[in-house]
């Protein structure tokens, strides 16, 4: 299994993250940017401020090219904030499986290829930089 890990930003609240992601969205859209990934991958795991929360598998990858929907707040209105016309996205389906564990992991932007097996071992999993 192959998997890749976000970084979600750091001016949201763990707890209201958690929130948005065990929310009964029908699909969560995640950005990857403008290329599509070299490696397979089955899995999103995300990290906040310093700590790896879970996961979401990945129900498939795909550039958008107009035809995702229009993402939404958690009160159903329209987000300010949508999918760039040319960008790669993982589309996740609901459940998101939250790490039961406290594994740290720094801070970065975009994205990168994960195995969580292999990272429990280093120090920079044990110990919050």
């Amino acid at each position: 299994m192959s998997a890749i890990l976000k970084t979600w930003p750091g001016f949201m609240a763990r707890g209201k993250v958690l929130e948005v992601f065990t929310h009964d969205w029908g699909r969560f859209y995640f950005t990857l940017g403008r290329g599509r990934p070299k490696r397979a991958i089955d899995q999103l795991w995300y990290t906040h401020q310093g700590r790896i929360l879970g996961y979401f598998n990945i129900g498939e990858i795909v550039q958008n090219v107009g035809q995702l929907p229009k993402l939404r707040s958690i009160d159903g209105s329209e987000s300010e904030w949508q999918i760039r016309g040319d960008a790669w996205v993982a589309v996740c389906p609901p459940p998101f499986y939250k790490l039961s564990e406290r594994v740290y992991h720094e801070g970065f932007r975009g994205w990168r290829y994960f195995d969580l097996d292999s990272y429990r071992g280093t120090l920079g999993a044990k110990v919050r930089i």
